[in-house]
Parts: C-alpha cells; structure tokens; sequence
C-alpha cells in the first residue's frame, strides 16, 4: 500500500557473476589468514604440550618429594617411641 502511495517500488536483487580483483584480493587473503591461524594455533599447542610435559615432570619429583618425607616423619616417630621408652623409669616387678 505504501508502495502505491509513493509510485516506487523496489528493485530486485539482481546476481553479478563477474569475478574482479577485489574477489580474488579478497578470497587470498582469507585463505592467507586461515592458513596463518592454523599454523599459529599448531605451533601454541607444541608449546602447550611442552609445558604439560613440564608440569607432569614436577609433580612426579613432587610424589617423589613426599614418599621420602613421609618415610623420614615414620623414622622420627620410630625413633621418638624408642627414646620414650628409654626414658621411662624402670617398673619393678617385685612385690
């Protein structure tokens, strides 16, 4: 209706099938970018994985850390019980 009022109607979308510079400039550079983020996002990953690998390292040095602490603290009691009983005064038995 408003069309009518007015006396102009749209024009059609119309498909230009040319192929100029821009669309190729365009097109190369997408590909360009596409390639860029691959190969950067390949090379975080590397890194990434290296830094995995680190971390995997110190936490086995970490484990390792505390099974000989633990052993040590279980020696220190050890050796704790044996000075308390050394220490006690002897119980005499006799009536």
């Amino acid at each position: 209706m408003s069309d009518e009022v007015h006396g102009s109607k749209q024009p059609k979308l119309l498909f230009d099938p040319t192929i100029n510079y821009g669309h190729i400039l365009t097109a190369a550079s997408f590909i360009v970018a596409g390639t860029a983020a691959f190969f950067g996002m390949k090379v975080e990953l590397q890194d990434l994985d290296q830094r995995v690998a680190k971390i995997e390292s110190t936490l086995q040095q970490l484990a390792s850390v505390m099974v000989q602490t633990a052993r040590q603290d279980e020696r220190l009691n050890s050796i704790e019980r044996r000075v308390d009983r050394l220490e006690r005064p002897p119980t005499s038995k006799h009536p």
